[in-house]
């Protein structure tokens, strides 16, 4: 549902995508040479950046539920020129690879949206080669990010459903610890877990929230019209106007890393 909206937001999201893959490649030691499969790719990140660290001789699949998502990476894929990457439309909970094939395994802000996330822990675990590593980014707690809880504060208010239903939420490992815990219960050893904070800093005078409203909640946004879109970003600027200082606005952000390796 949402696909179409991630795709249209890739480029712009680049340098957000950076800023997150940098510390999820470091935690998880990625080398020239290695196989690595990254879980929940979307629209290509972290795999794309990923598939440049690993030549030569290295090579990233790219793995997605969502048909339309992985379209999307393989096209950016072919756009920049990147030939070490395979695609493979995978669920989760049930990776189709063997056991022991793969020398790293990644996965950014995907494991919370599994509906038996200690299954998914467990398959990424099982297609680990021994000694081979996994890290998985998760977002912090929603008050520490501040662009999701201002817009899913303010939109439930003009579309017709939440973007999130359940424990299926993007904050479903905030707590610290939680995430490492997972991992433990799904076999993993030497388990570590910290935090990134930053501070997003996007312009005033522009509807910034756009990206964010779209990606969470994708064709609900159809239903309204243009007045009601209009009321919608009023409502939004209303929302983020505590935290405009002179031209930018600074926002809060909190993502989790935890890391595990395969005995």
């Amino acid at each position: 549902v949402k696909s179409g909206a991630w795709n249209r937001w890739a480029e712009q999201l680049a340098e957000l995508a950076a800023r997150l893959n940098e510390p999820l490649i470091a935690a998880a030691e990625v080398a020239p040479g290695h196989e690595v499969l990254d879980l929940a790719s979307g629209i290509g990140e972290p795999a794309l950046t990923t598939a440049r660290r690993v030549a030569p001789g290295g090579r990233v699949t790219a793995s997605d539920l969502v048909p339309e998502m992985l379209a999307g990476a393989k096209r950016r894929a072919a756009e920049a020129g990147i030939e070490n990457m395979r695609f493979e439309i995978a669920d989760m909970e049930a990776l189709p690879f063997d056991d022991a094939s793969f020398d790293r395994v990644m996965c950014r802000f995907g494991v919370m949206f599994c509906p038996r996330a200690e299954r998914a822990l467990a398959e990424a675990r099982r297609v680990l080669r021994p000694g081979g590593r996994a890290a998985f980014m998760v977002w912090g707690p929603r008050e520490d990010n501040t662009m999701f809880d201002v817009v899913q504060t303010v939109a439930p208010d003009f579309v017709s459903a939440p973007p999130f239903a359940g424990e299926l939420t993007p904050f479903r490992f905030g707590i610290a610890g939680s995430l490492g815990e997972a991992l433990r219960a799904a076999g993993f050893s030497e388990v570590e877990e910290h935090e990134l904070r930053f501070t997003p800093t996007p312009p005033a005078g522009g509807p910034f929230w756009r990206q964010s409203l779209e990606m969470s909640f994708g064709t609900l946004l159809d239903a309204l019209s243009t007045d009601e879109r209009a009321a919608l970003d009023a409502a939004l600027e209303r929302g983020f106007a505590p935290y405009l200082d002179g031209d930018v606005y600074r926002l809060a952000a909190h993502t989790r890393i935890g890391t595990g390796k395969a005995a």
